[in-house]
């Protein structure tokens, strides 16, 4: 679909845009400036008045313009190594779709439950998660949202029914929970793993015990909420030849990637490397999948989503920006009053909720690529761990689980027809709430 631009949301914010440059709310001329840069920006993103990756581009034009930062330095996030891992991602995600790998996997699964539909549901739903954690959340949910529909039809269930909404938002549920598992799972973690300095591996720390919590609480959540039929019986299912390059050697591949990701703790050290280990080995399979085979190399151009990058760049550029005009420390000082009023714990929870609710109405990435430099700053100010509201909040901005905008899983799962709004509304709000008092609890025992 052709994207155009919203003239009426582009008029306010470019109005609120010049309104705040003439009419400063602020001391601080710099800070001001960047106030005006990133009411403009969250309105862009919030409305997509022009393309996201448009408005990220848009960044560092308009903060050069401003003067609040040299061309160098406004472009050199463009170049961040968190681009490079989530490129390296995105390639490893188009070899996977194009030899079907992920298929069967969940063919695999469903042969376990022998037969009986709630149990092959469940497992398909655990595959999009497994499959979530490797690549993008939507991406994953695109390969399993036809396996599911084809399992609809074996058992002769119509749109609106239990088993289909039960089955459709568990596999779009399962894709938002499985992505925030490692550091390329979701977009929202780049971007908070760029900013708190996390390997690969160490996110895994975390992510793993999240997943592994959050996944049943989802399906318990749903079959109480739906109450699917658990003796429905399911018929043989049948998928398409699987075709391309030796599985045996895209699955040699991948997990060679995969142990490399795992083990930086031991290799980074152990070659003088300091930083941005995890970029260094995306790029190398990147080279991997083509001498493999595995992707020709239009393939590989054609499967990084490179509107995605552009509006990490921007993204991060933004942060930098916050922080280095002042405007962090002044939001921080505004914020940070509200701790005399509320507990730290109740504070988390309150960030958390809202980062949620963000997500909500917008894109997860653009929202993190909002909110968490903001955080970063606000905690480093306050003295507090940063990892205490960034990780989180990183995590809470997949967390959209009401609303067909929420994520891209949600929405493709909405314009199947099978699943009406109002239903995705009430579970997703229970699973809201239940999460963020996860994460909220967690979090605050592990880095308080």
């Amino acid at each position: 679909m052709e994207k155009k631009i919203h003239v009426p949301s582009f008029l306010i914010a470019v109005g609120l845009f010049c309104a705040l440059l003439f009419f400063p709310v602020v001391d601080e001329p710099q800070a001001q400036k960047a106030l005006a840069l990133l009411v403009m920006v969250a309105v862009l993103w919030v409305t997509e008045a022009i393309p996201l990756p448009l408005t990220g581009l848009m960044i560092p034009v308009l903060a050069i313009y401003l003067q609040l930062t040299s061309p160098k330095d406004a472009f050199r996030e463009f170049a961040n190594p968190v681009i490079f891992l989530f490129m390296g991602g995105f390639v490893l995600a188009g070899a996977l779709s194009k030899h079907s790998l992920d298929k069967l996997l969940a063919q695999k699964l469903i042969k376990l439950s022998k037969g009986n539909f709630y149990w092959s549901s469940v497992l398909l739903m655990l595959a999009t998660g497994l499959v979530s954690w490797w690549v993008s959340n939507t991406s994953s949910a695109a390969m399993m949202i036809p396996l599911g529909l084809g399992m609809l039809v074996l058992v002769d269930k119509q749109k609106s029914s239990p088993e289909s909404k039960f089955l459709l938002l568990g596999i779009a549920y399962s894709a938002n929970i499985g992505g925030i598992t490692t550091l390329i799972g979701s977009p929202p973690n780049a971007i908070g793993g760029a900013i708190m300095g996390i390997s690969f591996s160490e996110w895994l720390l975390y992510g793993i015990p999240i997943f592994l919590l959050t996944f049943p609480v989802t399906v318990l959540v749903l079959t109480l909420y739906f109450k699917p039929d658990r003796k429905l019986r399911l018929g043989e299912m049948e998928l398409k030849p699987i075709l391309g390059a030796p599985l045996k050697t895209l699955g040699i591949l991948f997990f060679i990637i995969v142990a490399l990701w795992m083990l930086e703790g031991v290799l980074a050290p152990l070659f003088s490397i300091t930083d941005s280990f995890s970029s260094l080995v995306a790029v190398i399979a990147i080279f991997l999948v083509f001498i493999t085979g595995s992707l020709q190399w239009e393939e590989i151009i054609k499967s990084i989503q490179w509107e995605v990058l552009l509006l990490f760049g921007g993204g991060l550029t933004l942060g930098m920006i916050i922080d280095k005009s002042g405007l962090g420390s002044i939001m921080v000082g505004q914020v940070a009053g509200l701790l005399t009023v509320v507990p730290l714990l109740v504070f988390l929870w309150i960030i958390v909720l809202f980062s949620i609710l963000l997500t909500e109405f917008m894109s997860n990435t653009a929202s993190a690529a909002l909110i968490l430099p903001i955080l970063y700053t606000m905690a480093n100010q306050m003295q507090i761990n940063p990892m205490l509201l960034v990780f989180p909040a990183t995590i809470a901005a997949t967390y959209g689980f009401m609303m067909p905008v929420g994520t891209p899983p949600n929405a493709m799962v909405y314009s199947s027809g099978f699943v009406p709004q109002k239903d995705m509304m009430r579970a997703g709000l229970v699973l809201n709430i239940l999460f963020s008092i996860v994460l909220t609890v967690m979090f605050y025992i592990v880095f308080r």
